[in-house]
């Protein structure tokens, strides 16, 4: 059985990696370069987020390959139409591991306190880059399948979807058109309502308050 460590973690350090992913885009404006230092910050994150979770070697090796594949496969599809289902599937599994170790170590721990609080909000923001990867992919293998201003960068408007859905704010200037592309985005909004709600609750709730002596 996989041990995942508890204590330890420098979540603060993964987040401004994690965040520094989203804003490239728009300070640097678009180009090859410029998703290319996005997706290997991005990737940077998960494997931080790995190598600082998992007390197995074994386990480490795994999830930092699994991230290394994404990455060169994510890094290839951006010129070769080829690798989009490929790169589609992998930044599918990215999703569901990178979810998987936040929720176990997050879940494990005993108390609150500020660093476990970090890691619930790099969690949430991961949720939102992973789901953007998808919308990218999704977009690149149907051009169709999500309305949004013709002259916008596609790379900073998944972003910008990915967070305007998953926080539901749901402004309406980007909307889904295929199918695919719906499930998809009602599944992140779903998730994003649900993890506000049972994460970041219970996070808050393990907080100790201090004993006034009553």
């Amino acid at each position: 059985m996989m041990e995942i460590r508890t204590t330890g973690l420098h979540w603060g350090v993964l987040l401004i990696f994690l965040v520094s992913s989203f804003f490239v885009g728009p300070v640097f404006g678009p180009s090859l370069s410029v998703q290319v230092i996005s997706l290997t910050l991005f990737d940077v994150a998960i494997v931080g987020a790995a190598i600082a979770a998992f007390k197995d070697p074994r386990a480490r090796t795994v999830g930092i390959v699994i991230a290394i594949v994404w990455l060169i496969a994510s890094l290839v599809a951006l010129n070769v139409g080829a690798f989009q289902t490929l790169a589609l599937v992998l930044t599918g599994v990215m999703l569901l591991a990178a979810l998987w170790i936040t929720f176990q170590v997050l879940l494990n721990q005993t108390t609150g306190n500020l660093e476990a609080l970090l890691g619930a909000i790099f969690g949430y923001l991961l949720l939102a880059m992973a789901w953007a990867m998808l919308y990218l992919h999704i977009l690149r293998l149907d051009n169709d399948a999500i309305q949004m201003a013709l002259d916008s960068d596609i790379w900073s408007s998944v972003v910008y979807y990915s967070i305007v859905t998953i926080t539901s704010l749901g402004y309406g200037d980007i909307l889904p058109i295929s199918p695919l592309a719906r499930m998809v985005a009602g599944f992140e909004a779903i998730v994003g309502v649900l993890y506000i709600a049972i994460m970041i609750g219970s996070i808050v709730g393990k907080f100790q308050t201090p004993d006034n002596g009553d």
